[in-house]
């Protein structure tokens, strides 16, 4: 399957919560009916941020068979399409949209249950470190740090999501990581599981980040 990764923000008009609450009891309902090659679907709601980072106020996650689906097949009808249109104008300011190709690193053995999950996840959008080509920077993704991640972090669920296309002129992110904890409370308390496996990933970071813009979100997947 394909993914895409679309970074969303409100109309400058509306409250954060009302953003929330129109996306997720207006909007989701009517993309689950209206977007019939949508495969997977999921929408971290932002409720926090790790220092200075761009407004957000939601990531969502799409799945696609092909990104075909996506450009030429996202829509039931013509009035499918026109009902989206509407309803988007009413809340969205803007979304930047990237497709990915997700690596998933550690996954519980069952899959997510439809609804609110877990407020224990952050999002991390990356820029690679200056004079890192793009294919150094996921090759020490893959190689070197995502091992360190996986030994370090107290995750439940680890996901490397390297950029291969931006759709449009949003940020020139080069990848997205997922890292889900059990709860936001361990999210909080037990981002490393030491002090000696923090020195040695805040280490890596440098070695092939050059800027992390991370939120702290709740999941809710609507389809899986």
């Amino acid at each position: 399957m394909v993914k895409l990764v679309f970074l969303c923000r409100r109309r400058p008009d509306i409250s954060h919560e009302r953003y929330v609450e129109l996306l997720l009891h207006g909007h989701v309902p009517l993309a689950l009916r209206h977007h019939p090659t949508l495969r997977r679907y999921v929408v971290n709601i932002v409720d926090g941020t790790r220092g200075p980072v761009p407004p957000l106020d939601s990531i969502g996650e799409l799945w696609f068979d092909s990104l075909a689906d996506y450009r030429e097949r996202l829509y039931d009808s013509p009035e499918g399409e026109r009902i989206i249109a509407r309803d988007v104008a009413g809340f969205m300011g803007g979304a930047d949209a990237y497709v990915v190709a997700e690596q998933v690193q550690r996954a519980p053995g069952d899959p997510p249950a439809i609804g609110r999950g877990s407020a224990g996840k952050l999002f991390a959008c990356l820029l690679r470190a200056r004079e890192t080509t793009r294919e150094a920077f996921v090759a020490h993704w893959l190689a070197r740090h995502a091992p360190l991640a996986l030994r370090h972090h107290a995750t439940t669920r680890y996901v490397i999501n390297p950029v291969e296309q931006r759709l449009g002129t949003g940020p020139e992110y080069d990848g997205f990581a997922e890292l889900q904890f059990a709860s936001a409370s361990d999210l909080r308390d037990r981002l490393y599981l030491s002090a000696e496996g923090q020195k040695e990933v805040e280490a890596d970071i440098p070695r092939f980040i050059g800027t992390t813009h991370a939120y702290e979100v709740t999941e809710y997947a609507e389809r899986w």
